[in-house]
């Protein structure tokens, strides 16, 4: 099978094009041939050997989270799924290995994609999703009325977390540049905050959720907008969020959480139950080839994208 594969960490045209053997499923496993995929941060700051302490340098790497494709093979322990079944989740091994033609996950990891909805916009969903969904759900517990501010709200991540957190009956400021007026024109927030214009930091209102999914500010630039007992969440764990968490003792009960997320089927069925309603939308921002993956982890790393950065692999 044709492959984007790395055999070194560094910049984005380190990527090589190759021949891989197509992997074989385990037990608990389905074999998934490859549509569509996409990119988060995650992906080329492992590229860039940001992570290799954690997930050490097993080369040649097949980076790639996010999967959308049909089933090929099942293992012999899966019930719920059979080849020629659509579906799209977030893979679980430790590199990913969705930029291929074919690729494996456990099948607890993936969901039917729901009718309609393409094989690219399905690959948007996974990783940025379910960190949108199990962060305000999980770790800010958002409720009815809760005053909620999301920060790159037109990001991957972003996007998904101001729909889920108006889902969830909260009431939404986005923050966003004025080039993402179209887009903010569609999901509807109850107010928009462009940062280069006016400082949220300092206009004086406070909210009960800060949901920074850019890692724009801190829970030390953040804490005195947030109301007693509200909480900070960062998508991007940094060593000094532990000081944070330490600090954040001495704020009346305000916290700071940040967030390793989870692949769960469960939580890819409940955003398929959004999109059916017509409550959840998907935003790309741009659709490269495996060839032209290079280019679509320098788009990635300039930090603008407005949605998901998608990659076609097959069709």
């Amino acid at each position: 099978m044709k492959a984007a594969i790395i055999n070194q960490f560094g910049n984005p045209e380190v990527f090589e094009i190759a021949e891989m053997p197509i992997p074989k499923p385990g037990d608990d496993q389905l074999l998934v041939e490859v549509h569509a995929s996409s990119v988060n941060p995650i992906d080329w700051k492992t590229r860039l050997g940001n992570l290799k302490y954690i997930l050490g340098s097993g080369f040649p790497i097949v980076l790639g989270y996010d999967v959308a494709g049909k089933v090929e093979k099942t293992g012999k322990n899966v019930t719920g799924f059979k080849p020629g079944d659509l579906v799209y989740g977030r893979l679980d091994k430790k590199f990913g290995g969705a930029l291929a033609e074919y690729a494996v996950g456990s099948a607890n990891v993936f969901a039917p994609i729901p009718k309609g909805l393409s094989m690219e916009k399905a690959a948007a969903i996974p990783l940025a999703a379910l960190t949108a969904l199990q962060g305000l759900r999980d770790k800010t517990h958002v409720t009815l009325d809760d005053d909620v501010l999301v920060i790159g709200a037109a990001g991957g991540v972003g996007h998904f977390a101001l729909q889920i957190a108006k889902i969830m009956g909260a009431r939404v400021t986005a923050v966003c540049s004025a080039r993402h007026q179209n887009m903010i024109n569609i999901l509807k927030p109850d107010r928009w905050i462009d940062y280069r214009t006016t400082d949220y930091l300092s206009e004086g209102k406070k909210y009960d959720v800060i949901y920074d999914a850019v890692g724009k500010e801190s829970f030390l630039t953040c804490r005195h907008i947030l109301k007693p007992g509200g909480t900070y969440i960062n998508t991007l764990p940094r060593p000094k969020i532990i000081l944070h968490k330490f600090l954040s003792v001495f704020t009346r009960g305000k916290k700071v959480k940040t967030l390793l997320m989870k692949p769960r089927a469960d939580d890819l069925l409940w955003i398929n139950e959004k999109i059916k309603s017509g409550q959840f939308q998907v935003f790309i921002d741009s659709v490269f080839t495996l060839n032209e993956i290079s280019a679509a982890h320098e788009r990635s790393e300039m930090g603008h994208a407005e949605g998901k950065i998608v990659i076609k692999i097959k069709g």
